[in-house]
């Protein structure tokens, strides 16, 4: 590909309350990238502004699972909705799905149940069924990939990418994390469909579940579906699980 433009980027900060200020700081600016977070009110906010201004690319606040696969009702269904209102307005929007943090699950992570210094690691698994495969992502990869996006021609963009610095089984990870520190790491299983029922019917939906269903569902392995190749092209080495692990 050819050798990206420059480009400036900068951190804006605005009084969404106030959309006349939102317009202000978005004067001249051609994309407007979304770093909030679970904001759905700002995000119609931003996206409105983004329109007003003129701007030809939006990435809006996605970062994290492909909820278009999913077949149940869930937290993220949300920022579907802010990826229609802004192309529904005429501005190309790309929604980039990254599976989980590296950083906030690895080797601690409420999202998924994961608590290596502990030595304990809890997977949502199908019933007689073999462990799903989860995809990690490192937040640099994520930013990277931002960047390479945003300094593409809105018309050759897709709509969505998949993006996944590495893949395994919550039980490799486990296995992986015991040959490192020489002691065993226990990993136990629940039942799919039980999690399942047990989310759904909770009158409390937080991510955090969501992100464990979805992984015991299968639903976050990007290992053959993902864009790495397109998004980097050969600018970068995306970051591997054992070089998280190990620090290096």
């Amino acid at each position: 590909m050819p050798p990206y433009p420059k480009i400036q980027a900068l951190y804006l900060s605005a009084n969404y309350g106030a959309p006349g200020d939102l317009d202000e700081a978005l004067q001249g600016v051609d994309v407007v990238i979304n770093l909030l977070g679970m904001y759905p009110e700002s995000w119609a906010q931003l996206g409105e502004a983004a329109y007003r201004t003129g701007a030809s690319l939006y990435i809006p606040s996605e970062f994290g699972p492909d909820h278009r696969s999913f077949d149940y009702q869930s937290p993220f269904e949300q920022k579907r909705v802010q990826s229609e209102q802004t192309r529904e307005k005429g501005i190309k929007s790309v929604q980039i799905f990254c599976g989980v943090f590296m950083e906030h699950a690895l080797p601690v992570g409420r999202h998924l149940g994961i608590d290596l210094p502990g030595r304990s690691v809890t997977a949502v698994v199908p019933t007689g069924g073999s462990d799903p495969r989860v995809s990690f992502t490192s937040v640099t990869d994520v930013a990277m990939t931002i960047a390479s996006v945003a300094c593409r021609r809105p018309s050759v963009l897709p709509d969505a990418i998949q993006i996944a610095s590495g893949t395994w089984t919550l039980r490799q990870l486990g296995e992986y994390y015991q040959s490192l520190i020489g002691a065993t790491v226990h990993v136990t299983t629940q039942d799919y469909l039980a999690f399942r029922e047990s989310v759904l019917n909770s009158d409390h939906q937080s991510p955090s579940s969501h992100y464990q269903l979805a992984a015991g569902a299968g639903l976050l392995d990007y290992s053959t579906t993902n864009s790495n190749d397109w998004v980097s092209a050969g600018m970068w080495e995306w970051r591997s699980i054992q070089q998280h692990l190990t620090g290096i």
